[in-house]
This record gives C-alpha cells, sequence and structure tokens, in this order.
C-alpha cells in the first residue's frame, strides 16, 4: 500500500499569491513610513488607536501648523461649546498637543499620567491642549465632564488637524516649543516617565 509523502512544512504553510502580495505591499509602506520617521520621535504603540490609513505629516524641527509662526491662518478648532480655539493664541508658550478620541482605551490610559504632567508644568507657562479627532462635540463634552478633565479641549470636526498634523491613531502627541517649532513627537499612549523626558524639550529644566 502506498501512502503520500508529507509535504514540507514550508509548502503547507506557503501564503496564496493573491493574498500574500497585499500584505507584503502592506509591509513595504509600513517600513516607509516608519522609516522616514525622524529619531526619538517614538513609534506607535502596540495598543495605538487605529482612525485611519499612515499618512506622513509634520516632523520635529518643523514650524507647527496653526501656530502664530506657521503663517498658514488658524485650524478650524472648536471647544465642546462651539467656541473658536486658535493655537495661535498660545504663542510664546510651550505648547503639548494630544490628538485622542472618548472611545480610544490607551487615550484613557494614559490620561492621568497626562492630567498630572500638566499640573506640574502649568505654572511655568505650559499649554497644553487635547485635540479630539472623531468625535461630535456633545460626545466629548460629556467625555471631559465625566473623566474632569483639566486642559482646554478642542473638537477637530472638520479633520484639518488631522490632515496638518497626519494623525492617523490615537493618541499622537506633539511637543511645540514657545518659537512655534515642533521639539517632539510620539505615537502611542505615554508613560509619566516618557511624558516628561519629552516636556524637557520644550521647558528648560527648574533650576536646583
Amino acid at each position: 500500500m502506498q501512502t503520500e509523502t508529507p509535504r514540507p512544512a514550508a509548502e503547507r504553510r506557503r501564503v496564496p499569491r493573491l493574498v500574500g502580495l497585499p500584505v507584503v505591499g502592506l509591509a513595504a509602506l509600513a517600513v516607509v513610513v516608519l522609516a522616514t520617521r525622524p529619531l526619538g520621535g517614538g513609534e506607535p504603540r502596540p495598543s495605538f488607536f487605529i482612525i485611519g490609513s499612515a499618512a506622513p505629516g509634520v516632523q520635529i524641527g518643523q514650524i507647527a501648523p496653526g501656530t502664530a509662526e506657521s503663517g498658514t491662518g488658524s485650524l478650524p478648532l472648536t471647544d465642546p461649546d462651539g467656541v473658536p480655539v486658535r493655537l495661535a493664541a498660545f504663542d510664546g508658550h510651550p505648547i503639548w498637543l494630544v490628538f485622542w478620541k472618548t472611545a480610544c482605551a490607551p487615550c484613557e490610559a494614559e490620561a492621568p499620567a497626562v492630567a498630572a504632567a500638566y499640573e506640574a508644568h502649568r505654572g511655568g507657562g505650559l499649554m497644553l491642549l487635547g485635540i479630539d479627532v472623531w468625535d461630535s462635540s456633545a460626545a466629548v463634552r460629556e467625555y471631559a465632564r465625566e473623566h474632569g478633565l483639566p486642559y482646554p479641549i478642542a473638537v477637530d470636526t472638520s479633520s484639518s488637524s488631522m490632515g496638518a498634523y497626519g494623525v492617523w491613531g490615537a493618541p499622537t502627541h506633539y511637543f511645540i516649543g514657545p518659537d512655534g517649532i515642533i521639539r517632539d513627537r510620539y505615537f502611542g499612549p505615554m508613560t509619566a516617565d516618557l511624558i516628561q523626558g519629552s516636556l524637557l524639550t520644550i521647558i528648560p529644566p527648574a533650576n536646583p
């Protein structure tokens, strides 16, 4: 009785060509996106909340969109009550932007560390603006009330800030110096130590 010769393991695991090509294409895109990010900017964490397709954004060393120095006009942001929010109004201050959404678990996980860092440095002039990039004003207003967020919140209903900063997942952090220059950025939830390290790029250390 003739028995069938087992196929090599590598052959048994072979991916069909029509499935393999898109996977290879996505992998190549990911390599390009990651390779073009500046060192020290951080990479997406495993719990990064994906909102859209990866897209290039502004980088460390560039003028931050929406600031007084950008010369491109203000981004159309409002607070949850519909009052316009202008990033240029923070001119001359170190600015920390946190892009987030209400249903983002990693955003909620980092929220205590974000709030604590803001409370620790707001007396020194730090301006923190949380920009919701997905939800309605009513949803953001309720979320901010329930969680007692101690910093200003803006709602990006037009997705203009997402496009300007290349935001494709939440949370995304940008750290902008008083001169309007992006000094650091981070993709994914941050710990207290990571936050402190990034804040030192825009806030000089306190004198001993």
